[in-house]
């Protein structure tokens, strides 16, 4: 049993994200068939927690080809960098909230203290 790692690089993000995994002599001969379908969506859910940016169906292909692809010429660590969106960012295009829609009661100003102390004209005297 041998652990191979993948280590995602996200543009703009200096941290590194690791994912471990320990593959037996027959899946090191053939990488793919480690990979099924709960475990890309294991590793994609994982990926997803630890950077907080969305990982869609297409970079996770591409975290996968690429790490296939190593392991197969024998690397023990893998690598990427990808340009990702935060989760927040994807998310927001599905925000349903219509917000509060009530409209606020007026409040009027109490104009009555109000008086002029100077300004262009002077003050006039009616004595």
């Amino acid at each position: 049993m041998v652990n191979y790692t993948f280590i995602l690089h996200i543009k703009e993000i200096e941290d590194e994200f690791r994912y471990t995994i320990t593959l037996d002599k027959s899946q090191e001969d053939n990488p793919a068939l480690f990979f099924t379908l709960s475990e890309r969506e294991k590793l994609r859910t994982w990926f997803q927690e630890q950077s907080l940016c969305k990982i869609n169906g297409d970079h996770l292909d591409k975290i996968i080809k690429t790490w296939i692809q190593e392991i197969k010429e024998g690397f023990r660590y893998s690598s990427i960098t990808l340009d990702l969106p935060l989760m927040i960012e994807s998310d927001i295009s599905h925000i349903k909230e219509s917000g509060n829609q009530e409209i606020p009661h007026p409040i009027y100003p109490d104009l009555s203290g109000i008086e002029p102390i100077s300004g262009m004209l002077p003050p006039l005297n009616f004595n």
